[in-house]
Parts: structure tokens; sequence; C-alpha cells
């Protein structure tokens, strides 16, 4: 069994048990990807849709992670898979419910709508936890140079993947490469997050800024240590791989550090968004309806804003503006490392 599979062991339940907990934690202003006005917040169509899709994500977590136990390796990924799209097509049927609902009663009208901001994001930015990185760099350093010293007395061939592949800097060192696409790339990515606008409640922009920095440095330390545990992970499977010790306990204890990074990582994002949630109280003023420059619920595309990355609208975290083309070079660039490993993959029939 592939370290890969049984990291798919562990995200079939733990994603379905986000799932259940994010409409709880999920701002009251935002339900399922649709703008709520204070006045509508104890809409009976905002609890019965709330109350459906847990039902709805526990049962498919359920017979996804059924499925995981019963075919075993085979069915991690595809059970991950079909577990996601299950779950993105409940969270679609409840926003077009409210969705429905919000327009035949017409939630908005009369509403006088405001957008607010907070001056203090630019004067006084959130600081970077950069001494969050030191754990993942160090893990990347001791990989590089063990590797170094290793790699003169590697054998002719690896046992990659079940077989054997041919000695080369490639196939010796595709773990330090993932090690430095994890962190590099999720690393800028929090850069540019730390730089995006904040989306704050009209009803308290003050207290809504003071949760969302809460949030936002707890989220981005739980990230730095997801990171580093990842970084760990490769660390022990380029340590087999090159044949330093045999690890004991198998691949279950490979992936030991990955999974409790992503159990520790979630239960923060769980967490964060609870208190960001709790940190207003609107009573009054009402948001701007601006739930035409969202699809579905969850994909941003408005090419008057100049953002590239945006508050999201389900639970806490951020997504990117699809109408703004520096966007789609931002997706282009995380995507060409990977592909590019792949093809080297290929091109070596390694």
């Amino acid at each position: 069994m592939t370290a890969a599979v049984l990291i798919g062991y562990v995200m079939v339940p733990l994603f379905g048990v986000v799932l259940w907990i994010v409409p709880l934690v999920t701002r009251p202003t935002l339900q399922f990807g649709v703008r709520v006005p204070p006045a509508y917040l104890t809409a009976p169509v905002l609890r019965r849709e709330r109350r459906n899709f847990q039902w709805r994500s526990a049962i498919i977590a359920i017979c996804a992670t059924a499925a995981v136990i019963a075919v075993g390796s085979r069915a991690a990924w595809i059970s991950r898979l079909v577990e996601i799209a299950a779950n993105l097509g409940c969270f679609w049927w409840a926003h077009q419910r409210i969705e429905k609902v919000k327009s035949a009663e017409g939630w908005f009208a009369g509403q006088r709508q405001t957008v607010v901001a907070d001056t203090s994001w630019r004067t006084e930015p959130q600081r970077f936890p950069i001494g969050w990185l030191v754990p993942a760099v160090a893990v990347i350093v001791t990989t590089v140079i063990i590797g170094i010293l290793r790699y003169p007395h590697l054998p002719p061939y690896l046992a990659s993947g079940g077989r054997q592949v041919a000695t080369s800097p490639v196939t010796a060192f595709a773990g330090i490469a993932g090690q430095i696409y994890v962190t590099g790339i999720g690393t800028g990515l929090l850069l540019l997050v730390y730089r995006s606008r904040p989306d704050l409640d009209t009803a308290d922009p003050a207290a809504s800024l003071r949760g969302y920095r809460t949030a936002l440095g707890a989220v981005a330390r739980a990230l730095l240590i997801l990171f580093a545990c990842i970084d760990l992970t490769l660390l022990l499977s380029a340590l087999r791989l090159w044949e330093v010790y045999h690890l004991p306990g198998g691949t279950a204890l490979l992936v030991l550090p990955v999974a409790l990074g992503l159990v520790a990582f979630f239960a923060t994002l769980v967490r964060a968004a609870r208190k960001r949630a709790g940190a207003t109280d609107a009573a009054s003023a009402t948001d701007r309806d601006d739930d035409r420059f969202w699809k579905g619920g969850l994909v941003y595309v408005n090419r008057d804003d100049p953002a590239v990355l945006v508050t999201a609208r389900f639970a806490f975290g951020w997504t990117v503006n699809l109408g703004n083309p520096t966007a789609w070079l931002l997706i282009a660039g995380v995507l060409a490392v990977p592909v590019g490993l792949v093809i080297i993959k290929l091109a070596t029939g390694t």
C-alpha cells in the first residue's frame, strides 16, 4: 500500500467530518454562497437547508468510507473524488433552494446596501508568521544534505512505486522537488492572501477585521506546519528509497506526519471559521448583494474587481477571481511544476 493511498484513507472520513461541521461555523450573512441580509438570518429555508446538507454529507461520508474499507486501496482515491463531487452537488442544491426563496421573497427589497473598508488593513498590515516556516525549511535542508551524501552510494536501480527504476538525479531527488514545490507554492499563495483585502461585515467592520486577523494568523500557522509535515513524510519516503534504513511500521508510519498535519489543519480551520462567524453581530446594516459575481456560490468572476484572491463563501478560506487575467497566470504557475514533472517522468520512463 502506497503513501498516497493511505493519505486517501485518512482524507475520506476527515473530509466528511469537516463538511458536516462547516455549515455551523460559516458566517451567518453568507449561507451556501448566498448573501443574506440581517433581517432574514432566521429564515426557515436556512435552517432547513443546513440540516439537509448535514444529513446528506454524513451519508456520503459513511458510504465513501465503507467503499474504501470494502474494496480496499483501489477505491481510496476514487471514493474521495466521488465524495467531493457528491458534496459539491449537495452544496449547489442548497445554494439553489436558498437563492430561489431569496428571489421570490425579495430579501433585499428596500434594503440599503453598504460597502465598508478598514484602512488599518493597509496602514497596519498583518505580519506574516515567517518563523513558522522554519520547520519546513529545516526538513528540506536536511533532506538535501542526506541526499547529496547518499547519492554516490546508491545502487544502479531503486525500488519506486513497487518497481525498479534506474538511478538518476530525477528518480533519486524527486522527493526533494516535491518538498520545494509544496513549501514554495504554498508559502507564495499565503503571501498573496496576506496582501488580499478581507471581506468585512457592514454591521461592525472593526470587530469583523479583528476576527479576520485572528483567523488568518491561526490558519496560516497551521498551513505552514502542514507543509513541514508533508516535507517530513517526503523525507521519510526518500530515506526508504535511498535504502538508508527500512522504516518500522511500513507505509502507515510513513504517512503519519502528514495525517496528523491534516487533522490539525482542519481542526484549526473549523475553529477559525467559528470564531470569525461569531466575531460580529449583524443587526442593522446590510452588505451589498453581490451574488451575481458568484457562480454557484463558489466560483468568483468579476472583471471589474482588481483583486486576484478573495475571501471564499464557505467556512474560512480564499478563492481566485477568475475575472482577473492575473488569476489565470497564477493557476497556470501552480499547475506548471507538477505537469512538468509528469512530462519528465513519462519522457524518462521512470
